[in-house]
């Protein structure tokens, strides 16, 4: 599944295309729009991104597991060969400590505006509406028709997977700005 992104000036226009999609069949599982205001989108009835696509606490906390993991892997081993303990002990160990690691990440990405939201920061502090649309591959070109056609003053600004890759950082993510 791609994640379409597309940037709108006001909230009128938000909820014009809002409807236009929901009529289209795209439920609010596949639309989401990040906004300064949010309270005009509750109040205007537009489905906002969930704290999950706002904040970093999946990429993050995929990360820390990692390290945790891994820092989990190198004490267990260290236990295994000095202090003779079973090998259970290295997979107790690194398990414990990826899910440490991954419980401190999501914390830690309790913090962070998403990382895949960033390249859009200056556009929502200036209250512009980002509007995220998730949709298959056979439905791709129906909803890039429907939003140049219907909203031509709305700009496409690239489109990535819906996928959280913890490879990934900030820096790396730069939206492709071809349809």
């Amino acid at each position: 599944m791609r994640r379409l992104y597309y940037i709108a000036d006001d909230l009128p226009t938000t909820r014009a295309i809002s409807e236009t999609l929901h009529d289209e069949g795209i439920t609010d599982w596949n639309f989401h729009v990040v906004a300064k205001d949010e309270g005009g989108l509750y109040r205007h009835h537009i489905h906002s991104a969930t704290p999950i696509q706002q904040l970093d606490i999946v990429h993050t906390g995929e990360r820390f597991a990692m390290i945790g993991a891994m820092v989990g892997l190198i004490a267990g081993a260290l236990a295994y060969f000095s202090a003779s303990l079973p090998l259970l002990t290295v997979f107790v160990v690194a398990v414990v400590a990826a899910l440490f690691g991954a419980w401190l990440g999501g914390m830690v990405g309790l913090s962070r505006e998403n990382y895949k939201l960033e390249p859009f920061h200056e556009e929502i502090e200036a209250g512009r509406y980002l509007i995220m649309v998730d949709v298959k591959r056979e439905s791709r070109a129906r909803v890039r028709e429907i939003m140049n056609m219907g909203f031509p003053r709305v700009r496409f600004c690239g489109k990535d997977t819906t996928l959280i890759n913890p490879f990934k950082s900030p820096r790396q993510v730069y939206p492709q700005t071809t349809h």
